[in-house]
């Protein structure tokens, strides 16, 4: 939608004239300012998220007036980096000084009348530095290839602006900024079902141990509550009492046994999610035999949640390990699909039906009202709602969750009521229209973090953790303050699951994990500007053009590129109309990644974002089987020249054996996955200069033997994994133990690698664990001599404080 892009806009160039460095730019900020202020403010005013209909009306699309949006942004970036170094910035002015006298081409300048009117202009009272750089960005915007995209920008803006004053008015009201989530007191119309489940699997017959493992099948429409259901048997203290292991698997449409059992140990071991992408090295009998071992003697119910697709042999063989479990263990099935419970044979089936308009009016009563004085007065309103839920006990949630949130009492349930979504052909079926109508009502700031979501597969699982870090990447989370980018990210996260966005959230191993509802997802991809975004299943050939998808689009590009590369094939060689791309994920299963289709690419692609060429970040388990990694063995040196990238993961790039130097000039770069790269060397000895750096994984990067000192100048870092620190002397070219000293952001845990002949006491201060106050553990590994200290006497050395846990491991990696 045009109207959170515009949000994003105008906060960047809000950023730019509050500071005075770029006071030169100010009159041309603020015209482009003003425009977009006055398109907002009809958005904003009109409110019923209809404003793209209205468009559509007058011949206009959405996709117009985004792809100018676009196009501000690239040029505010290419204005920014471009004078990124106050010194480069000085130099360049010196450079355009001293060939204004002379014949040839000028650098910055197009003319010298240009550089004498910027010099009149440029204010003696300021430092020579700061006046120098503000002198180069006024250069800047004079070039040649500036004002024309400027004139284009501000030429296309005006056209809309004329064919767009004459949209009227609305008097919906704004949206409210309260946030609440609701959960449901007892299961309506579910409850007896659980209850004859639970009977079920508290009966004798379930722990006769003649028959083969029992599996119970609960079977019904989306939106009918099988998860919610499944999760309140298994959540029972009933349930709890008597299995010593129940293991929730999100299965999707794709049944394979590879996905599933990594998640089974996932579950039974405890690990962390990330793990997942170490776990698609294992073969898999080795991971079913794993699990054997791990449920034998034990009492486990297995849940697999979601069964779209059926396959005998996968099926059959994961029935056959969990029968060596104890008896009255049992797997308890999920499905839309009636073929499969059928064909799975099950013991026991539960078929779940739609609710009564009656059972749907109290679900949204329940969820939707903050005052119960006013249920007399919007009941009859509340039980028309209720009937076009078409009786669903999602929908009935979603909509109640909407009102809540809405907080205008009878007023709000009149303008739901009334809304011309339900009247709107372009929305045939009634549960997509309550969707619609939810995500109109949600802060603007939070709808686009949910369009975002379209790039995903359907069923995708991923991290709470590093959806925030794809939010950032895209500029989704602009706060003042750049530290609180993450609890901008958490709130809007918890938004999102009020609106019952979520079809679960769960922790794996202590690291919380989510999933969109399918109908969600479903809602989402059919949302403006979901066709900015490509996802192209299978890459055979060495060239792709981007431009050949979007052929009913006049003018667009595309921004969002999700790439399943087939087994066998290569990277493209060439992407045709990649030159607006912010965001590339490229899925491969042993895919050869050569240099020169790096370096095609990063010259094209200037404007990427997030860049993804890992096998790994939850990726693997949407698109067929587990692979090898992808095959790159050469990062060019022109990947410096992406100066706006903020997100890159090179995980499972087993033959990488260096980084160039050129990567450190990526001043942006917010998070850096180099997880199972096992062969790297040495890490760049520049990593100082990526001072925006908050995420850095160097999981199972075996062949690094010392990291550079320069990390202790990354003072914005919250995670990080693992790090080698010398720790008997301060060491000037490797990090050291005291070069934790300012890394004061660091949260959650820690792995060190402490390598030397013994602990200097110095170092040891001087790292200052008391001032980490957000780090709860560190996991330290002895290496050589230091071993051979009590570890009461180093952790007496390292002086944490209470609540820091230390914790001592015998193994690296």
């Amino acid at each position: 939608m045009a109207d959170e892009h515009i949000s994003s806009v105008l906060e960047q160039l809000r950023r730019i004239i509050a500071d005075e460095i770029f006071g030169y730019l100010e009159v041309e900020i603020n015209l482009l300012v003003c425009r977009l202020d006055a398109f907002q403010s009809m958005i904003l005013d009109h409110g019923d998220g209809l404003f793209s209909v209205e468009l559509l009306e007058r011949g206009i699309t959405v996709h117009a007036l985004d792809q100018v949006l676009y196009e501000i942004e690239d040029l505010i970036s290419d204005v920014l980096h471009l004078g990124v170094s106050t010194e480069l910035a000085a130099a360049g002015v010196k450079e355009v000084e001293t060939k204004s006298t002379a014949a040839g081409p000028q650098k910055f300048a197009s003319t010298k009348s240009d550089t004498a009117w910027l010099k009149k202009r440029q204010p003696k009272s300021r430092a020579a530095g700061l006046g120098s750089f503000a002198f180069a960005m006024s250069l800047l915007l004079m070039n040649r290839e500036t004002k024309p995209s400027l004139a284009k920008a501000n030429a296309r803006l005006k056209e809309l602006m004329e064919v767009l004053i004459g949209i009227p008015h609305g008097s919906h009201p704004l949206h409210s900024k309260r946030s609440f989530f609701v959960k449901l007191s007892k299961l309506y119309g579910l409850d007896v079902v659980k209850k004859d489940i639970i009977n079920v699997i508290l009966g004798e017959s379930f722990r006769d141990s003649s028959d083969s493992i029992k599996t119970i099948i609960i079977v019904g429409m989306e939106g009918t509550g099988k998860t919610c259901l499944a999760r309140c048997i298994c959540t029972d203290c009933q349930v709890l009492e008597i299995f010593d292991n129940i293991i929730w698997v999100n299965v999707s449409d794709d049944f394979d046994l590879g996905k599933i059992a990594r998640k089974i140990i996932l579950s039974l071991e405890g690990l962390e999610h990330d793990s997942l992408r170490l776990l698609t090295l294992v073969p898999l009998q080795s991971l079913l035999d794993r699990i054997q071992r791990k449920i034998v003697n034990k009492k486990s119910l297995l849940v697999l949640d979601g069964v779209g697709r059926y396959d005998c042999d996968d099926w059959e063989a994961l029935r056959a390990v969990f029968q060596h479990g104890m008896s009255g263990s049992g797997i308890l099935v999920t499905t839309h699909e009636h073929l499969v419970a059928g064909a799975m044979e099950s013991s026991y089936t539960f078929c779940l039906g739609k609710l009564s308009d009656e059972l749907c009016w109290m679900i949204l009563r329940e969820v939707g009202l903050n005052d119960d004085t006013l249920e007399y007065a919007v009941e009859d309103i509340g039980r028309e709602l209720a009937r076009r839920c078409e009786g669903l006990p999602f929908a009935a949630k979603v909509l109640g969750d909407a009102l809540r949130h809405y907080d205008f009492g009878i007023r709000g349930w009149d303008v739901f009521l009334r809304n011309c979504i339900w009247i709107s052909p372009r929305i045939p079926e009634y549960t997509s229209k309550v969707l619609s109508l939810s995500y109109c009502n949600l802060p603007l700031s939070v709808r686009r973090c949910l369009s975002y979501w379209a790039i995903f597969p359907k069923n995708f699982e991923i991290s709470k953790t590093l959806l925030v870090q794809h939010w950032m990447a895209q500029g989704y989370l602009y706060s003042s303050d750049n530290l609180e980018m993450e609890l901008k990210g958490e709130e809007y996260f918890k938004c999102l699951e009020a609106h019952s966005c979520f079809q679960y959230c769960s922790r794996d191993g202590g690291m919380l994990t989510c999933k969109m509802h399918s109908i969600v997802h479903d809602c989402v991809q059919s949302l403006p500007p979901y066709d900015l975004m490509m996802g192209i299943e299978s890459v055979k050939q060495l060239t792709l053009n981007l431009s050949s998808w979007t052929e009913e689009v006049k003018v667009i590009g595309t921004h969002h590129l999700i790439m399943m590369i087939a087994q066998g094939a290569g990277f493209p060689m060439d992407i045709s109309g990649a030159e607006k791309l912010r965001t590339l994920v490229a899925v491969t299963q042993g895919c050869l990644i050569t240099s020169q289709a790096l370096s095609n690419l990063f010259e094209q692609s200037k404007h990427l974002r997030l860049l993804d060429l890992s096998l790994t970040s939850g990726w693997h388990n949407c698109f067929g089987p587990s692979g090898q990694g992808n095959i790159l063995d050469e990062i060019p040196v022109e990947i410096g020249g992406l100066i706006n990238l903020r997100y890159l993961s090179l995980a499972g790039s087993k033959v990488l054996k260096i980084l160039p130097e050129t990567l450190c000039d990526l001043h942006n770069l917010q998070s850096l996955d180099l997880t199972g790269c096992s062969s790297l060397r040495k890490l760049p000895d520049g990593m100082g200069k990526l001072m925006n750096l908050r995420y850095f994984y160097t999981w199972f990067c075996s062949s690094i033997t010392s990291y550079p000192k320069g990390i202790s100048c990354l003072t914005s870092l919250r995670e990080l994994t693992n790090v080698i620190a010398r720790a008997d002397h301060n060491d000037a070219k490797e990090f050291t133990l005291g070069d934790f000293e300012k890394l004061n952001n660091l949260c959650g845990h820690v792995r060190v690698k402490l390598v030397g002949n013994a602990i200097d006491a110095d170092e040891a201060i001087r790292a200052s664990l008391w001032n980490k106050k957000d780090l709860d553990r560190i996991r330290i590994n002895l290496d050589g001599d230091i071993g051979k200290e009590s570890q009461d006497v180093i952790k007496k050395a390292l002086n944490p404080p209470s609540d820091l846990n230390i914790e001592f491991v015998g193994w690296w990696f």
